[in-house]
């Protein structure tokens, strides 16, 4: 079959490419970024779609010619400032399909989740029901099919989640009661060629779900035995009270992190795995002989315990150049930093312009820094003006070098951080 599947390049959209490329489909997959895909393949198309503005039937017409199937693997867990679930979720999926039906293509496939149902309270939820149901109505054969919590190498959230485990205290909502039933990625790409196979027909809702629901607590618990951690002590905490310290996710940077999260959680994520059991013909994968009696690599052990300590090197940057900016213009006496100034040549109105120009950079950096604004770039040049303030007081200070609280070494392990955050940053999905 001739296949159009987007979010290509996300968790869920890789796995299914090497599915439907290993059936033997020619795949023609877009994403925002195809340069993503590490897949090369004879039968392996790529174009790039921005999904914001994929929200008309037009949008979509010119690549459905000739395509048999659509699988819509499109999804974000978590909205941000450019990418919001409507958008997303809703209007460009809704438009796909609608074209595909117009076009003439015979089966449709759509990613949704467990929990995208007339019960659905969540902005994530609602949006994947919206589209959902705007499929549900076309003459097309569809298959809505709805993941619970998937994991395997390179899940979005499986970083969270082994973040919170690596701590020595689950901190738990309501104690941690709520059920999962974990599915493994394979699963779930093996039941997208399931439905694209020739005798499956029909128009189905499938609930994509591992052999057996598990508390969140001992989810979490799994995870840590898996980073060959000790037991955590376990802490619960009313559903109110979790819901408010999950906002503190958007100022750490982790728009996963939220209320809604929370909310979502508590309502649980669980479903009978026997319809799946019978639509693959095997039960699916167990996650404790999939996930937790496989010990972590050290890869994984190093984003569990670096998760945290990201959004940390971000506030303690910016600190770092506001406090710097702030102390020249406020609180250290001028008369000291022009004596400091002159040491080093610089004299007279160049001095005052010196100081004041210097210490509006440092502000101007720890604000950018907050703001992660051109991050990569931002970090570098930091590291650049760290190293020559560097060079210029070792050359021209020579006494900060032998100084017993050690000013101009503290620059050492302060540049590190820099570089250290700067890959961190280049690892955001």
């Amino acid at each position: 079959m001739d296949i159009l599947l987007t979010g290509a390049s996300g968790f869920v959209g890789r796995a299914v490419l090497a599915e439907l490329l290993g059936r033997g489909h020619r795949v023609t997959a877009c994403c925002r970024n195809p340069e993503q895909l590490t897949i090369r393949h004879e039968h392996l198309a790529t174009f790039a779609v921005d999904f914001n503005e994929a929200d008309t039937v037009a949008a979509w017409w010119p690549r459905l010619q000739g395509i048999d199937a659509v699988v819509n693997c499109v999804g974000i867990i978590a909205e941000t400032r450019n990418q919001r679930f409507e958008a997303l979720h809703n209007q460009a999926a809704s438009a796909l399909f609608t074209a595909a039906d117009r076009a003439g293509v015979g089966k449709a496939v759509q990613i949704s989740a467990l929990g995208a149902d007339g019960t659905a309270e969540s902005p994530y939820h609602v949006s994947k029901r919206t589209a959902d149901d705007a499929l549900r109505q076309l003459p097309l054969d569809w298959f809505v099919l709805q993941p619970s919590l998937v994991y395997g190498d390179g899940g979005q959230s499986a970083a969270l989640f082994y973040a919170l485990a690596s701590l020595p205290i689950h901190c738990l909502p309501d104690g941690g009661r709520q059920f999962i039933q974990p599915v493994y990625i394979n699963d779930v790409a093996e039941a997208v060629g399931r439905c694209l196979d020739a005798d499956t027909t029909g128009r189905k809702t499938l609930a994509l779900v591992g052999p057996e629901a598990i508390t969140y607590a001992d989810w979490l618990a799994g995870l840590r035995r898996r980073l060959g951690k000790t037991g955590a002590t376990a802490v619960s905490i009313p559903l109110r009270y979790a819901k408010l310290a999950a906002s503190l996710g958007r100022w750490i940077g982790e728009p996963i992190l939220s209320p809604d999260s929370i909310a979502m959680l508590a309502r649980g994520n669980s479903a009978d795995v026997s319809v799946l059991t019978d639509f693959l013909g095997r039960p699916p994968v167990n996650v404790t002989s999939r996930l937790f009696e496989r010990p972590a690599s050290q890869a994984e052990r190093w984003q569990a315990g670096l998760y945290f300590l990201r959004p940390a090197a971000r506030w303690v940057i910016a600190l770092v150049w506001l406090w710097s900016g702030v102390t020249s213009l406020f609180f250290y006496p001028h008369d000291l930093s022009y004596r400091m100034l002159a040491d080093t040549g610089i004299e007279g109105w160049i001095a005052a312009l010196t100081l004041y120009a210097l210490a509006l950079m440092d502000i101007v950096f720890g604000v950018a820094t907050l703001c992660r604004y051109r991050i990569q770039s931002l970090l570098l040049w930091q590291c650049y003006i760290v190293f020559a303030y560097s060079i210029v007081v070792a050359c021209r200070l020579p006494e900060f070098i032998f100084h017993p609280f050690g000013p101009l070494l503290k620059n050492l392990p302060f540049l590190v951080l820099l570089l250290v955050y700067r890959v961190l940053e280049g690892e955001r999905p």
